[in-house]
């Protein structure tokens, strides 16, 4: 939590989306494709993963599992991406939430999120949107500094 902090503040004046612009400028070794997304110097940008049951991937007549199921599918996904990174969700800067029903799965939603962001929660936005499936209930992308 601290070092997100004193990497933003490092950037002050700039706003949140002028800092992480910067920081990604001046990293050195360019763009490194990485597992779940791309690493710019320290930040990570993850891919936007969804948490349908791979087996409703395959056969669309097996159950695809709830909002909270899928939530915790996928942050624990982003979880272990980080991990292996050296980093932590501890270090994420700024989340984007796809839902596909906001009006009466958020709530389901962020209890999940709720346990993997306990404190000091970073930066959301949470907007709706259409799939192109049924299946998929929600998709979370993020932000994080990788120490």
């Amino acid at each position: 939590m601290n070092s997100r902090r004193t990497v933003l503040k490092s950037a002050m004046g700039l706003g949140t989306g002028g800092a992480l612009a910067a920081i990604a400028a001046s990293a050195p070794g360019g763009r490194t494709p990485v597992k779940g997304g791309i690493r710019v110097g320290n930040l990570f940008f993850s891919s936007g993963l969804t948490g349908v049951r791979p087996e409703a991937r395959k056969d669309s007549s097996a159950p695809a599992g709830d909002i909270q199921e899928q939530t915790d599918r996928m942050l624990k996904a982003h979880q272990a991406n980080l991990e292996a990174l050296g980093s932590s969700l501890e270090n994420v800067i700024k989340v984007t939430v796809f839902l596909a029903d906001v009006r009466n799965e958020k709530q389901g939603m962020n209890e999940v999120y709720a346990k993997y962001f306990p404190k000091n929660p970073p930066a959301r936005s949470a907007v709706g949107v259409t799939f192109p499936d049924d299946a998929t209930r929600v998709e979370i992308e993020l932000v994080a500094w990788v120490p």
